[in-house]
Formats: C-alpha cells, structure tokens, sequence
C-alpha cells in the first residue's frame, strides 16, 4: 500500500484569556470541519510544508511553532495510507484568512473557543489530536508559569 505524508496545523491564539482554534469548513471530496492540514512534497522538511501548507491554504504569515507532537496520526483511503505529523502553532485572529485557491478545498473558517472546538471536528482522528493539543498547551503553560 502507497503511503502519503503530510502535517496538520493545529493554530490557535488567545484572547481574555481564553484560547481560540482555527478549523476550517472542509468542501473538496467530503464535507466537515478540520485542521488545516496538507501533504509533504518531496524534498521537503515537515516545517517546510507546515509553513507552505498554512499560506497555500488560509494565507497566514503570522505563526510560531510551538511544537510538533509526537505521535503521528494515521488513516487509510482509497488504498492508501495517510502519515500526518501534527503541530501545535500560535497565531493571530487579527490576520485575515485567505481560503482562495485554484482548487477550492475549505469554503468557511472560524476562530472556535477551545470548549467548543471538539463539536465541530468531523472526524475522531482531529478529536484525538486535539486532546493531545491541549495537554501540550497545558504543559507549555505550566512551566512558562515557573520562569
């Protein structure tokens, strides 16, 4: 079975101390709602899609890698086999997002308040690295609390 590598970006920002998601509205062969997410190209370091991926898809160029999580993600369709890294990154609500491209994947975004992101997800897998997410936001802001 072929197997295809990608990244997921998991982009959040607060605000009144609350943090906010970004998920898109998924219309290109199925519909829902997801992370950005996309595919490795050859030669190319998971940063460097994550980075292509995110301004292909939604034109933010205000992002800052928090992390990349450490278990992948996997699924299989239409024989083949999905690889994704996911990343955790902070963002800006005040960028505007751009989800014009030649071939139209989402249709809607929205800045989802992290109690309610879960609802949206379409499919568990997004639910599952959500979680993972946000014990990493957890940590993240635990030990930035002991500096």
């Amino acid at each position: 079975m072929k197997e295809k590598h990608g990244v997921t970006a998991i982009i959040y920002d607060e605000r009144d101390n609350k943090r906010y998601f970004l998920i898109l509205h998924r219309v290109l062969n199925w519909s829902g709602w997801e992370f950005l997410k996309g595919g490795i190209d050859e030669g190319e370091l998971p940063e460097q899609a994550l980075l292509r991926e995110i301004d292909e898809e939604s034109s933010l160029s205000q992002v800052k890698i928090i992390s990349n999580m450490p278990k992948k993600f996997t699924w299989i369709a239409k024989d083949m086999k999905y690889v994704y890294t996911p990343f955790v990154l902070r963002g800006n609500m005040d960028e505007p997002v751009n989800l014009e491209q030649e071939i139209i994947e989402h249709d809607d975004f929205k800045w989802a308040e992290e109690s309610e992101v879960e609802s949206f997800l379409t499919h568990d897998d997004n639910k599952r690295i959500f979680k993972e997410a946000l014990d990493i936001l957890g940590s993240v802001s635990e030990s930035n609390g002991k500096d």
